[in-house]
């Protein structure tokens, strides 16, 4: 389950509490490393570009209506109205996503987009992606959702052309903006939480905004979460049924975040960030003939600095640079007879340097050209390659353009991408290069109705991860690049009105075919061991839609609703002689949704919710024993803000699961039955 070749990490249980808090406040604190991207929004219409994720003058749902390509997003609004718990619960509400979730809170867990799997998905927090070279996934549980200010999922490439190279060379992004400080009454702000809740919850967070000077400021944040998470749950083996506890589950996670804004011209920001994240978990293992029993353990740490610059001028011209180090480590324990010593512990760190560059040119409203350059280099070290010191360099260029009016958005791209692969130690992974065009456009058909109709097209790939690469026995160095291709047909739909019942719609519906060919797998050299070699081909078609109705039931009353559905058929289409040939790929619900109904009012404010998926399968061959049964997850939040001797207050009650509904998301792996979360913030 969790990929042992691909994650690891060392034993530190015996480490105290305060070590780790010098160790959060010591790299907080090192402003001096580097900065990260926060875009300020522009005020110049027609005249300069503004990035997508931070423009505030257009609604969320607003900008995913217009947008050439499907993007669905979430505003700290709707993060709270729809009850939203956490980053994996708030993707859950997306159409096309599908969230792998081992279990309990702090558990890991990664997202695959239409089906195309979690390394083809980049995560970008503040503009900048977040990478991992060994495995390619980004584990969405290490980022804490009381310092988002929103989220978007951009499906393809949209009509946003002035970005870096690397944030486009995936089949799909998502994108995390984190709070900007509003010192416009006050020098500073502090505001404080704290969770508590069922199976040993405990998750404070604080964080402090201050003005340096009339053109700086910067924030500090940090949380702590704790969560014994040894939950109840049955567990029925033919005829016999049994009431356990799931062990070997505890975790405790540590963050810490430095920001700083700055504004050294009239029309220049310069940002940066600092941020820390240190994590141990115990790791459950498969519930299996009444096995409950693990001994595995996972450590890791990650460090990035990072640093944004952007410029625009009269003449038409814009430029943004950005820079970035990243350090991670990762340490895995376990303990068994079956290892030399009675114990494993594969050890592996990474470390990145990045560097960008972007021009935007418009010249005329109608037209704006983009170019991007991105460089980075990449490298692993560990005791599970066999030696091998692998190392990577990686040269991505993008060229854009865009022509848009009133009804007619077009745009198309070009991204050029270079691989050099070097190993110190052994033999290095052969070079990659590729040619990756897309394109998109949204028209407008009838001046007075806000009704879209879009069509996109993106081809995109991506090289072996270095476990693939090069991961003791399994890893092979021959392995061809993975290559997706993505078709796209959708309408958009908006209304509003300020005078009647009915205040707003937003409606989408897109329909796509994706194509997977050279797919990375894992195939059998005899009984013990394994090797990495491109044998697959996936078919993927299906149909996402997403409404927002929005009611004005009276004064300081609104009804609020979201719906989301998904369609998927994604088939293997490897090898026609097999038994498994035209069956559903694993984990992957043919239907699946998602529901949200808030009542916005002067005393509490109220969300329910709901989620569900089809039945799926845990393995390529759709049998009854690999079957994992559909389930639906209810959820309700009550919450209220009030003032309280001059400090802004906020109480919230959240019930997750309320029919405790027994069910897995990852075969033998339960999730919690229902559980209660209590939260409590100031805000000064």
């Amino acid at each position: 389950m969790w990929n042992l070749p691909i994650s690891s990490v060392f034993m530190r249980k015996g480490k105290t509490w305060l070590r780790r808090v010098a160790c959060v406040w010591a790299c907080v604190s090192a402003i001096a490393s580097g900065f990260a991207q926060v875009s300020a929004p522009d005020t110049i219409k027609d005249k300069v570009h503004v990035l997508d994720e931070v423009e505030v003058s257009a609604s969320a749902s607003r900008r995913g209506m217009v947008s050439t390509a499907p993007v669905q997003m979430l505003s700290r609004k709707q993060l709270d109205r729809q009850g939203v718990t956490d980053l994996a619960d708030a993707l859950r509400r997306f159409s096309g996503v599908n969230v792998k979730d081992y279990g309990g809170a702090g558990g890991m867990k990664t997202v695959s987009v239409r089906s195309l799997g979690s390394q083809h998905t980049s995560v970008a927090y503040d503009g900048m992606t977040i990478t991992d070279c060994q495995s390619g996934q980004v584990d969405l549980s290490r980022f804490s959702l009381d310092n988002i200010q929103s989220l978007s999922l951009t499906v393809g490439d949209n009509d946003d052309i002035f970005l870096p190279a690397r944030t486009v060379a995936s089949a799909a992004s998502i994108r995390l903006q984190t709070v900007m400080p509003d010192l416009s009454e006050r020098p500073f702000r502090v505001k404080a939480e704290v969770k508590t809740g069922s199976f040993g919850l405990v998750n404070p967070f604080v964080r402090y905004d201050q003005r340096l000077a009339e053109r700086v400021s910067m924030s500090l944040s940090g949380d702590f979460m704790r969560a014994v998470n040894r939950y109840p749950f049955t567990l029925v083996n033919g005829k016999y049924v049994s009431e356990e506890h799931r062990n070997n589950n505890y975790i405790e996670t540590w963050r810490g975040e430095w920001n700083l804004y700055a504004r050294p011209g009239e029309h220049a920001v310069l940002n940066g960030k600092v941020y820390y994240y240190d994590s141990f978990r115990e790791l459950p293992g498969p519930v299996i003939l009444y096995n409950n029993v693990s001994n595995e353990e996972l450590t890791e740490r990650n460090f990035f600095s990072q640093l944004h610059y952007m410029n625009y001028w009269d003449n038409g011209f814009s430029l943004q640079l950005n820079g970035k180090f990243n350090w991670a480590s990762s340490h895995y324990h376990d303990e068994g007879e079956e290892f030399p010593n009675g114990a494993m512990n594969n050890k592996y760190y990474q470390r990145e340097y990045y560097g960008s560059a972007a021009l935007l040119y418009m010249h005329h409203a109608d037209w704006a050209l983009s170019y991007a350059a991105d460089y980075s280099f990449n490298n692993l070290t560990s005791n599970a390659t066999l030696g091998v010191k692998p190392r990577r360099h990686t040269v991505l260029q993008t060229l854009a353009v865009r022509y848009r009016t009133s009804r007619l958005t077009a745009t198309a791209l070009l991204l050029g991408s270079l691989y050099l692969n070097e190993a110190k130690g052994g033999d290095a992974a052969g070079d990659a290069r590729r040619l990756s065009p897309s394109v998109s456009v949204s028209w407008k058909p009838w001046e007075e109705q806000d009704l879209r109709v879009r069509a996109s097209y993106k081809d995109i790939f991506r090289v072996a991860t270095f476990t693939e690469n090069y991961f003791g026995r399994w890893g092979s160095r021959n392995l061809n690049p993975e290559v997706a291709r993505q078709y796209n047909v959708g309408l958009t739909y908006a209304y509003a009105s300020s005078r009647t019942l009915l205040e707003s719609v937003n409606f989408s519906a897109d329909g796509y075919y994706n194509y997977v060919k050279d797919k990375i797998v894992a195939m059998p050299y005899n009984m013990f061991f394994w090797t990495m070699v491109n044998l697959g081909r996936v078919d993927i078609g299906g149909l996402d839609a997403t409404l927002d109705i929005a009611f004005r039931l009276a004064s300081r009353h609104r009804l609020l609703t979201t719906l989301s559905y998904t369609y998927q058929k994604a088939v293997d289409k490897t090898d026609p002689s097999s038994v498994y040939y035209e069956d559903q790929i694993p984990y992957t619900p043919k239907h699946s949704g998602a529901f949200s109904l808030a009542w916005e009012n002067p005393y509490v404010n109220v969300a329910f919710h709901a989620t569900g998926v089809d039945k799926r399968y845990s393995t390529v061959q759709n049998i009854k024993a690999n079957e994992l049964e559909g389930y639906i997850e209810y959820g309700v939040a009550l919450y209220r803000s009030f003032r309280w001797k001059r400090v802004d207050c906020s109480l919230r009650l959240d019930v997750q699961n309320l029919g405790d509904k027994q069910y897995s998301i990852v075969k033998n792996y339960p999730m919690p039955g229902r559980s209660y979360k209590v939260t409590l913030g100031m805000k000064i």
